[in-house]
């Protein structure tokens, strides 16, 4: 990244994945959303993966309106605490104006491989929802550290046999976020209909696969997120993180590709508002 070049004024950016209601932000969640707004940030999708983090994440929307819309699902890493009586409250808030999407929903072989079945059932019992409620879904997908535990394997074969959201007039019906997979992977998730979200760790020195594949499937395909507080760029490692740091995601990835930051602000801002159907 070029030191001292500045985003454009005018480039919208539209921060796709953010956890604002994590605690990390209980002293200053609003001084956060003020500096993102200042940073240029427009909007905001709150993921609130779950069921305790539901109510919340509404609440939100409803203190920031205009600016924020949520994705509400039931996230793989709590596999082990669901309980069937979730799914009938969960339709409850998909119902709700504040929902753009379900999610987050996925696999996770990291934290729990051994939970791999639970895990697609959980999966398999959300995607109908999306169908009903006429919902794009945010989904996770993460390798485990042993050969074999192929996440992204598993979730495109369930989305082939169990998804059948098809929006009409939209080019995309989900997002993969935080893309740590192949070029291959991001090329099924596209054949897919799914964009796929790039945040701080795009930056990171060893992510030079993900730098390529970025080149490979184009802005066409790609939103832009923070994850946060997780996953800052490589200029805060360490710190906290925020939706202020779009604009610097934005900034990488336009000198990855030779590209100005204001139209990777406008290609992903696009994206994410024909995907999530946002209002302005």
């Amino acid at each position: 990244m070029r030191p001292g070049k500045k985003r454009k004024k005018n480039s919208v950016l539209i921060e796709t994945h953010c956890h604002l209601n994590d605690r990390a932000f209980a002293e200053d969640r609003g001084a956060v959303i003020g500096r993102a707004l200042a940073a240029g940030v427009e909007k905001f999708v709150e993921i609130a993966c779950a069921a305790p983090e539901w109510e919340p994440a509404r609440s939100l929307c409803a203190a920031w309106p205009g600016k924020f819309a949520c994705a509400y699902g039931l996230h793989p890493e709590y596999v082990k605490d669901y309980r069937p009586e979730q799914l009938p409250e969960l339709e409850k808030f998909l119902a709700d104006p504040t929902a753009a999407a379900l999610g987050e929903i996925g696999l996770d072989y990291w934290w729990e491989p051994a939970r791999a079945e639970e895990q697609r059932a959980l999966l398999e019992a959300q995607l109908p929802l999306s169908v009903k409620y006429r919902k794009p879904v945010v989904f996770h997908a993460r390798n485990g550290k042993e050969p074999g535990q192929d996440a992204y394997a598993a979730l495109f074969d369930s989305l082939k046999k169990n998804w059948s959201y098809f929006p009409p007039g939209r080019r995309h019906r989900g997002v993969l976020h935080c893309f740590s997979g192949s070029c291959d992977d991001a090329r099924a998730a596209v054949d897919l209909g799914l964009v796929i979200g790039v945040n701080g760790s795009y930056t990171y020195p060893r992510n030079g696969d993900l730098r390529e594949t970025v080149k490979k499937i184009g802005l066409g395909s790609v939103v832009l997120e923070t994850d946060c507080p997780y996953l800052p760029p490589q200029s805060a490692r360490g710190r906290r993180n925020d939706p202020s740091f779009i604009p610097e995601i934005a900034l990488a990835v336009g000198d990855g590709l030779g590209l100005s930051a204001a139209l990777v602000a406008e290609k992903t801002s696009g994206n994410a508002v024909e995907l999530f159907g946002l209002q302005g």
